[in-house]
């Protein structure tokens, strides 16, 4: 059997454990939805796996906006964006383009607009490193990028002393050197070190930047702008590309690539393959874009911001007077706690349901077999005795499932050390 079967039926076999523990592939059951609580199994419980980070998904205006648009422009507009474009995209472009201050395009989503954008900007004489742990949806896009016969290469996660190694190596035998990254890595939630990118952006003058932003737009940055277009400077914004999805806290649909000029945003739009082939962002999600986007324009998204600031560090204060391994100490709305194992992971995820709080697993091939975790996102939904409650029925549930499963405190911080030295 080829090894690349033999990593798929590991991973089915995984999977599959989650499934006969009724711990992944779960449908909500409830008639409504308030944002804070979800039914699954019969079961209420505190929806602590969504990401829409701000709670804006059940706003006023943004439904306002999709009631809107469906009664101007109906449920859906079949055609392919190179023949038309529903009336509402040049509105939504041009909204988006003045938040984010660059040339945008709204894709159908943020993994669409990878597909699109990466094998028409990254050229075949250029070379395009990948951070280990950049999001699977550019990886996918980088083997279109591999197949026109550009190099590519993995690097360690956030390693910025081999990323120096490899452009003094390769900078001077080719056009440009991409390096592919996440904005907020979305499991174990650490940043990308911006500060000291922007050092070898100046340094290097073939250092491009391909940034996945999707886990820090609209909960953080000036209106909603995220990390990597609120802390890359100029020099390396213009020579960046950075996407974004609406997917997540900006409680709408698509995802948002935004360019340094204007000529590769044409480019993109022009020869984009899921651009020409894809289906659009259909007319509610377009009303509910740009309900967000003018939402985001008011002080009111400045305030969900700073409540869900605090959010988040009552639960990093709680966690650590507590002792959980809590894989990166960041200051972002997701929180992994480290449980080694994918058994202990599914064993710690079903504890926490049963005290009455919902949580995803983080395990393969999301992050390494070995170093799982239960994945618990914070929003503008939780109150402060939902944080205390889960962080609680957390320092409780945590040794019962290392002890169950064979597993010790000693083994777990082993396996996450790299991660804990980092964040420390």
């Amino acid at each position: 059997m080829a090894k690349a079967d033999d990593m798929l039926q590991a991973l089915d076999e995984l999977i599959s454990d989650g499934v006969r523990r009724g711990l992944v592939h779960n449908t909500a059951e409830d008639e409504r939805l308030d944002g804070r609580l979800i039914t699954v199994g019969g079961a209420p419980m505190v929806n602590f796996g969504s990401c829409s980070y701000l709670g804006l998904e059940t706003h006023p205006a943004l439904k306002a906006g999709v009631i809107d648009a469906v009664e101007r422009f109906g449920t859906q507009f079949s055609s392919s964006r190179a023949y038309l474009s529903s009336p509402g995209y040049p509105i939504v472009e041009d909204a988006l383009a003045q938040l984010f201050g660059r040339p945008t395009i709204l894709a159908p989503s943020t993994s669409m607009g990878h597909l699109a954008a990466m094998p028409v900007v990254i050229g075949g004489d250029d070379v395009l490193l990948l951070d280990h742990q950049v999001h699977h949806s550019v990886q996918t896009a980088a083997k279109l990028v591999q197949a026109q016969g550009t190099r590519v290469d993995l690097l360690p996660h956030s390693d910025l002393r081999t990323l120096r190694r490899r452009l003094e190596e390769l900078g001077g035998s080719h056009r440009r050197v991409w390096y592919a990254l996440d904005g907020l890595y979305s499991m174990y939630a650490d940043f990308a070190p911006f500060a000291a990118i922007n050092e070898l952006m100046a340094e290097f003058g073939q250092l491009w930047l391909y940034v996945d932003d999707a886990h820090s737009f609209s909960w953080t940055g000036h209106h909603g702008r995220g990390r990597a277009l609120g802390e890359l400077s100029a020099l390396a914004l213009s020579r960046s590309v950075v996407a974004g999805s609406l997917n997540k806290s900006f409680a709408a649909a698509g995802g948002a690539l935004t360019f340094p000029d204007a000529e590769m945003r044409r480019l993109v739009f022009a020869v984009g393959g899921p651009l020409i082939f894809s289906g659009p962002v259909q007319p509610p999600m377009l009303g509910a874009v740009l309900a967000s986007v003018r939402l985001h324009r008011t002080p009111e998204v400045a305030a969900r911001q700073d409540v869900l600031l605090e959010r988040i560090r009552l639960f990093n204060r709680l966690a650590a007077e507590h002792g959980l391994p809590v894989v990166s100490r960041s200051e972002a709305p997701i929180r992994c706690i480290g449980a080694g194992g994918p058994q202990v992971a599914y064993n710690l995820t079903a504890r926490l349901r049963a005290a009455g709080y919902f949580t995803d697993v983080a395990t393969a091939p999301a992050v390494p077999s070995k170093r799982s975790g239960s994945r618990i996102t914070i929003t503008a939904h939780h109150g402060a005795a939902d944080v205390l409650g889960i962080v609680e029925a957390l320092a409780d549930a945590l040794p019962r499932a290392l002890a169950e499963e064979g597993e010790n405190v000693t083994t777990l911080r082993r396996a996450f050390h790299r991660q804990l030295q980092r964040a420390a």
